[in-house]
């Protein structure tokens, strides 16, 4: 287990991707914007709100407890090695 990052409130943070998902499918469903559904049953806001609480938690479980989460380790496992 990893030690904890620090947390820097200007830093670039995937808890705040995460909040402002939560808000647009809050706003695509109180507008009623039909984006069609995904997989024939979910809808675009209910995947909105999923995605952005799960990035939220992420990112909260990796400035509280560890730097072990799954978006850590998607990210230095897949995405950094093809970025080099």
């Amino acid at each position: 287990m990893q030690a904890k990052v620090q947390f820097h409130w200007k830093g670039n943070h995937h808890a705040y991707y995460g909040i402002w998902l939560i808000f647009f499918g809050i706003f695509n469903n109180y507008m009623a914007i039909d984006n069609g559904e995904l997989a024939a049953t979910i809808p675009f806001w209910q995947l909105c709100i999923g995605i952005g609480a799960f990035m939220l938690v992420d990112d909260i479980i990796e400035h509280t407890l560890t730097a072990d989460t799954p978006l850590r380790i998607l990210y230095d496992k897949i995405i950094k090695p093809r970025l080099k």
